[in-house]
């Protein structure tokens, strides 16, 4: 099963510019834990997240509509994957990277998508499951769960202390 078959398409986003005000608003109102920062041409430059955003206002002693987007996402390593590659691919990138979502692009690296635990979970179900090739195989989404699931120090506690 490829990665555009499963991932959600339905996506708000922000810019690096956006208060983190205005992209705690769109999480409440899309009912979801992050949201992707594209640059004027709709390539992913980052992604914020919910825990991002209640560091970045803890640490910088700052109201939500003081700092933008880009105090979370400035220096943050952009995790990619193509819409083309297989879930499989896409598990072992969220593993590798220890991250919970991965934002997918199309063949002109502008945003198309993201993949998330739950996409994944959801391409994992007895009910999905119609061809023995869609099958995620079970060890490998408990391995990958098991590593981004652990306890460890954020790679960008330090880009959120921006004074």
């Amino acid at each position: 099963m490829y990665v555009n078959e499963a991932m959600s398409t339905s996506l708000r986003t922000g810019r690096p510019e956006s208060s983190l005000h205005e992209i705690a608003q769109q999480m409440w109102e899309a009912d979801c834990g992050s949201i992707p920062i594209v640059d004027q041409d709709n390539k992913p430059v980052g992604i914020v997240t919910d825990r991002d955003i209640a560091m970045a206002a803890m640490l910088n002693h700052k109201a939500l509509w003081e700092l933008s987007a880009a105090t979370v996402t400035s220096g943050q390593k952009v995790r990619c994957c193509s819409q083309g590659a297989t879930v499989e691919q896409c598990l072992q990138m969220m593993e590798d990277f220890g991250v919970r979502r991965i934002l997918v692009t199309d063949d002109n690296d502008k945003l198309c998508g993201i993949m998330t635990l739950g996409d994944a979970m959801a391409v994992t179900s007895p009910e999905k499951l119609s061809r023995r090739d869609e099958k995620v195989p079970v060890d490998q989404m408990f391995g990958m769960l098991r590593k981004v699931s652990q306890h460890h120090q954020s790679e960008h506690h330090d880009v959120l202390r921006m004074s």
